[in-house]
């Protein structure tokens, strides 16, 4: 009998950038991506658990998620659409230097906030500041005299890194600096400044959008898996925990909200969001006869639990078989963790709900077996393990 083990592949859970740094194709935008895992690999199987082991890594990481390590928050700020009496922006050159210029007033609070660049240089003062800004607004004019930007393209780019307010904020600092010079530097300049005015300490990392090969960065979502997985790793080093998983392998269902509407809900408003999606959920109760149809999305929704509840429980199985007993003691944290994954409620199903109002909410949401709310398949779901084929028991 062979003494090769398999180890098993965490692609349902979460999932590392298959690039090892953030690729400059020749296309012109960054670009990247995740390995899909080939058909038929994406349920593993329980028969061949003996026959299977978790590398340290992956055992490490496992540990941080059961046990809930901070996550590491990575967002691309997106230029305002709107000035502020509610005019749509036109992109030109003055538009983006009226930008460019407010941005890094922002992140520096007016000067009172010192600013990094990736030469190491710190820029204390507004009109130490206004230097970076009148280097980078004659490096995109000549860019758009050489081709590389016309009027329309953004001068910078602008990323936000935040963690848990009790970080310490520069270590986060110096995290955002080191991942900054392995990902950009001699590729885009770059400023950096570190806010600690908020609950979650966070730094601005702004970019100029041509980089020094005319090439436009354009991040897409393996690239900011890449850099939050980076992120992470910087903080680790740094004797911090932090994590970077999807929020499906954490059993979070809903994204996060966009900055405008979290912001209105800090200040006690209500989004308009909020009323045109309850309009949407009232017209589809009232062409379904007071049921909430199914979409695609909730069977996608269900079935990426269901795997995610597989792997972990293939993994509390191989670990639950093992002879060092701090394994065993991951296992029963595994199983634990995976055991609160099955609340699956979107937000259209908890709409329906409040329109239902005293009324009976299952008639509100069973009708066409709803993915997310039919109290059969949540039953289904807090069974906990799945059959080898993937489907739950």
């Amino acid at each position: 009998m062979s003494d090769f083990k398999s180890e098993l592949g965490f692609q349902d859970c979460w999932s590392s950038a298959a690039n090892k740094e953030l690729n400059k194709p020749a296309g012109g935008s960054v670009g990247g991506g995740t390995r899909k895992p080939k058909a038929g690999a994406d349920q593993p199987d329980r028969s061949s658990a003996r026959a299977q082991t978790i590398s340290a890594a992956d055992k490490a990481r496992l540990a941080r998620v059961v046990k809930g390590a901070p996550e590491v928050m990575v967002k691309v700020s997106k230029p305002a659409k709107n000035d502020k009496s509610g005019n749509p922006i036109k992109v030109s050159r003055a538009s983006e230097a009226v930008r460019a210029s407010e941005h890094l007033a922002y992140i520096s609070r007016n000067g009172k906030i010192d600013v990094e660049n990736d030469r190491g240089e710190t820029f204390s003062g507004r009109q130490q500041v206004g230097v970076i800004y009148r280097e980078w607004m004659e490096k995109h004019d000549e860019d758009r005299r050489e081709g590389s930007a016309t009027d329309r393209t953004r001068i910078t780019t602008s990323i936000v890194f935040s963690m848990p307010g009790t970080v310490n904020a520069e270590a986060v600092k110096d995290a955002v600096r080191a991942l900054a010079r392995q990902e950009f530097q001699g590729w885009h300049d770059y400023a950096m400044a570190l806010h600690t005015d908020t609950h979650h300490p966070h730094v601005h990392l702004t970019l100029r959008t041509v980089g020094e090969d005319g090439q436009k960065l354009n991040l897409r979502k393996a690239d900011l898996q890449r850099l939050r997985d980076t992120f992470a790793e910087k903080l680790r080093t740094r004797g911090i925990e932090a994590e970077s998983t999807p929020r499906h392998a954490r059993g979070v269902t809903r994204r996060g909200e966009v900055t405008p509407v979290y912001k209105i809900r800090q200040r006690g408003g209500k989004p308009l969001a909020d009323a045109r999606k309850m309009r949407q959920v009232r017209r589809d109760l009232d062409d379904n006869g007071g049921r909430l149809p199914q979409k695609a999305w909730d069977d996608a929704l269900i079935a990426r639990r269901n795997r995610v509840m597989a792997t972990y429980d293939q993994a509390a199985m191989i670990l639950a078989g093992s002879a060092d007993p701090r394994d065993r003691d991951l296992a029963r944290e595994t199983k634990r963790f995976a055991a609160r994954l099955t609340e699956t409620t979107t937000q259209r199903a908890e709409m329906a709900r409040s329109l239902a109002g005293q009324g009976d909410t299952r008639s509100v949401l069973r009708g066409r077996g709803h993915a997310v709310d039919n109290p059969e398949r949540q039953q289904d779901l807090s069974k906990g393990s799945p059959d080898r084929g993937g489907r739950q028991r």
